[in-house]
């Protein structure tokens, strides 16, 4: 017997469906432990197959998708033919969806946890792996932030030809901002909380708003590659923004909107969309 392992071996960028918090952009890292007998080839399972394989499969699960607990009880599910049609009753309105298939995951569970995740995945990784593997230890974990904040954000990228043009998924970033070319805590602070659990929205997707029960929503449809995308989200869990939501434009609107706050002060921002991935914008101009 032995055990192999891999750290880091990829990164599941979601969001996920909460009785109190709405709907939350995630990103947990995946590190793996496989247990078992050695094969023909003195090994327990070829790295090139986890890394395509497993990988492949987790993605494909969680990844880009949101997660939904099926057993709450903020949980419904509209007739649909070929699509997801759920609504998600919560501590502050509403949140209804529709959308191909693909874009959606329910696990089971009132709550979706790292557990909860955990358990839905080994699941799904113990089908695909060989007889000769005997055990498997999965963990999903955070980056580790230090004391940088963060924000969990989730949006929908309609013209991207992959699966960010899902509605509703999403990341936790952390964010980086230099005021004068020195780091600024409090800049750092003040944008986390605005972004905090926040549905970022395209001006251009936005149908409209309504009030659910007295409560104004923002809905949100476009057509995408995969399908038809619509999104019901109370406006109060919404920030717009004029262009789309890449983390390039969202990078660019968090350094004019602080230039516009501060006059005369320059600004230099690194946005993450996740972990270890973002975009750099600059703008203001500090005085003489």
């Amino acid at each position: 017997m032995a055990t192999l392992f891999v750290d880091n071996l990829t990164v599941l960028d979601f969001s996920y469906l909460h009785a109190k918090r709405g709907m939350v952009g995630e990103s947990w890292i995946v590190d793996l432990e496989l247990t078992g007998e050695l094969d023909d080839m003195g090994m327990v399972l070829d790295f090139g197959r986890i890394k395509k394989a497993v990988k492949q499969a987790l993605d494909e699960e969680v990844d880009h998708k949101l997660v939904v607990p099926a057993d709450s009880d903020c949980l419904s599910q509209l007739p649909a033919e070929g699509s997801i049609n759920l609504d998600w009753a919560y501590q502050a309105g509403v949140i209804r969806m529709k959308a191909p298939t693909c874009s959606t995951v329910f696990i089971p569970g009132t709550e979706v946890t790292k557990s909860s995740v955990t358990l839905y995945l080994m699941e799904v990784l113990y089908r695909i792996l060989p007889q000769n593997v005997s055990e498997l230890v999965l963990t999903l974990r955070e980056e580790d932030l230090g004391t940088s904040p963060s924000y969990h954000y989730s949006h929908g990228l309609k013209k991207h030809d992959g699966n960010c043009q899902r509605i509703a998924h999403g990341h936790r970033s952390r964010i980086e901002i230099f005021e004068n070319g020195r780091r600024s805590r409090y800049w750092e602070k003040l944008w986390a909380d605005r972004w905090e659990d926040i549905y970022i929205g395209s001006e251009e997707d936005l149908e409209g708003t309504y009030f659910i029960d007295e409560v104004p929503h923002h809905r949100f449809r476009y057509e995408a590659p995969q399908g038809l995308f619509e999104l019901v989200i109370p406006e109060d869990h919404c920030y717009l923004i004029p262009t789309d939501s890449t983390v390039e434009h969202l990078a660019t609107h968090i350094a004019a909107e602080l230039a516009g706050e501060a006059l005369g002060k320059h600004f230099r921002v690194r946005a993450f969309e996740g972990v270890g991935k973002g975009a750099l914008a600059e703008a203001g101009t500090m005085r003489a």
